[in-house]
């Protein structure tokens, strides 16, 4: 073999390897990894550090002079944890909340045996209820149960890739930034009132494993912009990568506005003990 050949077939093969790989090439190996992590991550807990901020819309007073929106604030500390109620289907997530603005929850064991161990004949019923008190401790003027760290994963995952377009560029030091947007009529977040609320976004893929590293949801119509971003990084514990912290805001359009940052720490498995005894 000549030695022009040998360095044609070289740069041929040079090519190949400078060569980004096509959208679908990352969407399978992303998918393979949401398809894992969402098994692998059932039964993981971890603590929440979680703050909640609301600003009411900005207004005038009688003398036509601006007045300062009304501000809240809210500190919550919680369990997260990934549920399956015993009449469903999927997997969910429950905000086990233990202490807010620094005070422990009273009503908390209740709650749980209600939830947990007294299970609805209605498997729709018993997810709704967990959304519900999920979200009991939610500030501001927007009724949502879309705070949840890994909901953009539901995007990658093979069954709902039809719903999606999308496009992406490679990234230095072996990452893809891969896009996204809905083009389908129902939704994946919809309002309190079943309007359609399209989404778009983006991701942060490691390329070499399809591992998600960071998020961006957004959805938005025509009275309400909702943004999630989340960041993951690995846990030692675990051996996986987790969710290390989530930023929301919503902004209405009267000017309104809630903003959260939420931290994650703490990681574990858990496990729920039966005690039986026999007369």
């Amino acid at each position: 073999m000549t030695f022009l050949r040998v360095f044609a077939l070289l740069l041929v093969a040079l090519r190949a390897v400078a060569q980004p790989p096509d959208v679908d090439t990352v969407l399978d190996r992303a998918g393979d990894y949401v398809t894992a992590y969402e098994r692998t991550f059932v039964g993981v807990v971890a603590e929440e550090t979680y703050r909640q901020e609301a600003r009411g819309r900005s207004g005038t007073d009688a003398r036509g002079f601006a007045t300062e929106a009304a501000r809240q604030r809210r500190d919550l500390r919680s369990d997260l944890l990934l549920v399956r109620p015993p009449a469903g289907d999927r997997w969910i997530e429950f905000r086990d909340v233990f202490e807010v603005d620094g005070k422990p929850v009273r009503d908390r064991a209740e709650r749980l045996v209600k939830l947990f161990l007294q299970p609805s004949a209605s498997a729709q019923r018993q997810v709704d209820d967990i959304a519900a008190a999920s979200a009991r401790y939610n500030i501001g003027g927007v009724s949502r149960d879309i705070n949840l760290p890994v909901l953009a994963l539901t995007v990658l995952e093979p069954q709902n890739r039809a719903w999606y377009s999308f496009k992406g560029s490679r990234k230095p030091g072996g990452l893809f930034e891969l896009e996204f947007r809905e083009e389908r009529g129902g939704t994946l977040i919809r309002t309190s009132g079943d309007q359609a609320m399209p989404s778009h976004g983006r991701f942060t893929i490691d390329l070499a494993a399809g591992r998600v590293l960071a998020s961006e949801l957004v959805a938005e119509n025509g009275s309400l912009r909702a943004q999630i971003d989340v960041t993951y990084a690995l846990d030692q514990a675990l051996g996986m990568f987790v969710p290390r912290e989530m930023r929301e805001k919503y902004a209405l359009k009267d000017g309104s506005t809630i903003e959260g940052k939420a931290t994650y720490a703490t990681f574990r498995r858990y496990q729920v003990t039966v005690n039986e005894t026999v007369k």
